[in-house]
């Protein structure tokens, strides 16, 4: 199985158990090149199960190998400059940066599921546009969650498990076996974060919020993401700033 497959799946998979902040930083040229910075915050009890019992090396943090995991992503179209993991107080840190020199590399990579983005230049602007649909069909995991934490002493007790209904998100799924109040309270405060640079260019509107008038910010926190299923459109619009010509 190609490591690409099945890095969305795992990471919605543990989206959905609340235990994940995910950040996602794009700096793009106006010639549609660029690079995207990938930070994954995962709790450790998350993933207790998928990766050796004993670390001895940074490797050892990696669910799937580093040589496998860098050799299919770069057949996505991508150059790998950086993939390193990290562990403290309890949670897994993910980080990769990639570059690209088409913006369409992302639109097209399983890497980064279903979504549309766009850069035009209109009169003295660009125009950035992105997409991302959250939908039921992406947040379903035929194989149940890995790693879902076991019901606290106050919970009711377990009934017989029913075999969960392949076509049920994995929300639904945790709402049955957990309540949907203990959910939401594992879902709370976790967030999906992204944010877009144009290099040589200043923001001057977005639908986000905007950092320092040169970076477009949209931050989406995690239980509506997963409860409301919207499609995250994104915009922003820079203007290039041009440098100064010196006098003839």
């Amino acid at each position: 199985m190609r490591a690409t497959s099945i890095i969305l799946p795992a990471v919605l998979a543990v989206l959905v158990v609340g235990c994940v902040d995910y950040d996602e930083r794009i700096e793009l040229n106006t010639d549609g090149s660029g690079l995207v910075r990938m930070h994954l915050t995962v709790s450790e009890q998350v993933l207790r199960t998928s990766t050796p019992g004993k670390i001895e090396k940074e490797a050892d943090l990696l669910p799937i190998p580093q040589k496998d995991l860098t050799r299919d992503i770069e057949k996505e179209g991508f150059r790998v400059t950086s993939l390193r993991a990290s562990s403290s107080r309890g949670h897994r840190h993910f980080y990769l940066v990639l570059e690209f020199d088409r913006l369409e590399t992302l639109t097209k990579s399983q890497l980064f599921g279903n979504r549309q983005a766009s850069l035009k230049r209109d009169g003295p602007r660009w125009e950035f546009r992105q997409e991302i649909i959250v939908s039921e069909e992406t947040l379903t995991n035929r194989a149940g969650p890995a790693g879902a934490p076991e019901p606290d002493a106050a919970a009711p007790e377990n009934k017989p498990e029913k075999k969960p209904d392949e076509n049920e998100s994995i929300l639904k799924q945790l709402e049955k076996r957990f309540g949907k109040a203990r959910v939401r309270q594992m879902l709370s405060g976790y967030q999906i974060s992204f944010s877009l640079r144009l290099n040589g260019a200043g923001l001057i509107r977005t639908n986000g919020r905007s950092h320092r008038d040169t970076t477009a910010v949209w931050e989406i926190p995690l239980d509506q993401l997963i409860e409301k299923k919207p499609t995250l459109r994104m915009e922003a619009a820079f203007a290039v700033v041009e440098p100064p010509q010196a006098d003839k």
